[in-house]
C-alpha cells in the first residue's frame, strides 16, 4: 500500500518491507544457484578429468603400469582408509602440519605487527628477511632431520620455515593497507594506539592475514611431506617413499590424494575461521 503526500508517492512501512523481502530472497536465490553451479562444475571437472585418464589407460595411449587407472586407485584408497596403520600415518603428517601452521601462523602475525610498528626494525632486517625468503626451505630438510633428528620435531621446522614468511609478508602488507584518508582522519580523532589498532588497522589487515593462512595450510603440509619423504620413521611421505621404492604405482597415487585430502582439511579449516573473522571484523567496525 501507498499513500500520496501532495505530489510525491510515498512507501509506507509496507512497501518497504515488501522490498526488502524482495532484496533478501533474490539475493539468497542468486547465492543458492551460483552454489549449485559451482558444484556442477566440481562433478564435471572430477569425471571429466576420471574419464580421460581411464581413456588413456584403457586405449594404451599411456602406459598402466606408470599411471595406474582411477578404478585401481579407487579400491586401494578403500583398502588404506580400513587400514588402522595408514590412519597412523595420516594422523602423524596432520599433526606435524597442524602444529607448523599454528606455530609459524603465530611467529609471522607477530613479527608482521611488531616490523609494521616498529620500522627501523623492518628497514633493518629487510635484507634478512628477504634472503631467508628466498632460501628453498625444502632444502634445508636434511639439515633440519640433521640437527633435530628424525621425529616430528624436524618436519614440524620445515613446514613453518614456510608458513612464517607467507604470514609475515601477509600481515606486513595488510597492516600497509590502511587507506591514508582513513588513517588521517583517526589521528584527528585522537584515539590511543591501541584503540587505532584494533577499530583501523586490524579490521583492514584481516583480509591479507586469512589469505595468507589459507596459503600457509596447504604449504604447511607440502613443508611436512618433503621433510618425511627425505627421512622420518612415520608419515604419508614414509608411505610415499615405500610405494615408490617397491614400484607400486596405485599406492603411490593413493598417498597421493590422501595427502591432497589432508591439505583440504586444513584449508576447510581456515576458511571456517574466515567466516568467524569476517563476522568478527563486521563487529570490529
Amino acid at each position: 500500500m501507498s499513500k500520496v503526500t501532495g505530489s510525491v508517492l510515498a512507501p509506507t512501512p509496507t512497501d518497504e518491507q515488501q522490498f526488502d523481502n524482495g532484496l533478501l530472497n533474490g539475493v539468497a536465490s542468486r547465492r543458492r544457484q551460483e552454489r549449485v553451479l559451482s558444484w556442477s562444475l566440481r562433478v564435471i571437472v572430477f569425471v571429466v578429468f576420471s574419464l580421460l585418464w581411464w581413456s588413456l589407460s584403457a586405449t594404451g595411449f599411456v602406459n598402466v603400469n606408470f599411471v595406474s587407472t582411477p578404478w585401481d586407485v579407487t579400491v586401494r584408497i578403500g583398502e588404506m582408509l580400513v587400514d588402522p596403520e595408514v590412519w597412523y600415518e595420516i594422523g602423524h603428517t596432520f599433526q606435524a602440519a597442524l602444529l607448523a601452521l599454528a606455530i609459524g601462523t603465530a611467529l609471522g602475525v607477530s613479527c608482521g605487527l611488531l616490523f609494521h610498528r616498529v620500522r627501523v626494525l623492518a628497514t633493518a632486517l629487510n635484507p634478512f628477511i628477504t634472503l631467508f625468503n628466498a632460501l628453498p626451505r625444502p632444502a634445508l630438510a636434511p639439515l633440519f632431520i640433521l640437527w633435530f633428528g628424525l621425529g616430528i620435531t624436524a618436519k614440524v621446522i620445515v613446514g613453518v620455515s614456510i608458513v612464517f614468511f607467507i604470514l609475515l609478508l601477509n600481515t606486513m602488507a595488510g597492516m600497509a593497507m590502511v587507506d591514508p584518508d582513513i588513517r588521517l582522519l583517526t589521528d584527528s580523532l585522537g584515539p590511543s594506539r591501541w584503540q587505532r589498532f584494533i577499530h583501523v588497522e586490524l579490521p583492514t589487515a584481516l583480509p591479507s592475514i586469512v589469505a595468507g593462512l589459507r596459503l600457509g595450510a596447504v604449504y604447511s603440509v607440502l613443508g611436512v611431506v618433503v621433510s618425511e619423504i627425505v627421512a622420518a620413521y612415520h608419515g604419508l611421505g614414509v608411505l610415499m617413499v615405500r610405494s615408490a621404492n617397491s614400484f607400486d604405482i596405485t599406492g603411490s597415487m593413493a598417498v597421493l590424494v590422501l595427502m591432497a585430502v589432508c591439505a583440504m582439511v586444513l584449508d576447510f579449516a581456515v576458511r571456517l575461521v574466515q567466516r568467524r573473522v569476517g563476522s568478527a571484523d563486521t563487529r570490529l567496525l
